[in-house]
């Protein structure tokens, strides 16, 4: 996408690495609760913190929609490679913390889950996108 000037949107590749975790959130939340998730998002926040201090909140998380922009705020203010390699390390170590919690079965069947509806949603983004 760009903007007036052609400019390539610099929030596009955040927006695009928060919407999985959206669906990750979504697929999670009912069942280890919001709290759960921003604490296990939280932890895994604190483990890759030495190589990505720059990600970590300046308040703590009550609600997955806020931890989520605060995220996306932080993504925006580097460049996309940074962006992309630093959510890398997040997903890994939040889907590590959490197969440990639950197992490692349970955890690949959430998270084929949460990006089969991710997938299926830009389709039809896309499609609609298309057709316009």
């Amino acid at each position: 996408m760009t903007n007036s000037t052609d400019a390539p949107d610099p929030s596009e590749g955040s927006g695009r690495l928060m919407h999985a975790w959206r669906h990750i959130a979504q697929h999670l939340c009912p069942l280890i609760g919001e709290s759960g998730f921003c604490a296990l998002f939280g932890r895994a926040l604190h483990v890759i913190e030495p190589e990505h201090a720059w990600l970590a909140p300046e308040q703590p998380c009550r609600a997955p929609e806020q931890l989520f922009t605060s995220l996306e705020e932080r993504l925006v203010l580097v460049d996309a490679d940074r962006a992309a390699a630093a959510n890398d390390a997040l997903l890994r170590t939040f889907t590590q913390l959490l197969a440990t919690l639950i197992g490692e079965r349970l955890t690949q069947r959430l998270l084929a889950s949460a990006t089969a509806a991710a997938d299926a949603m830009q389709g039809q983004q896309k499609n609609a996108q298309e057709h316009k």
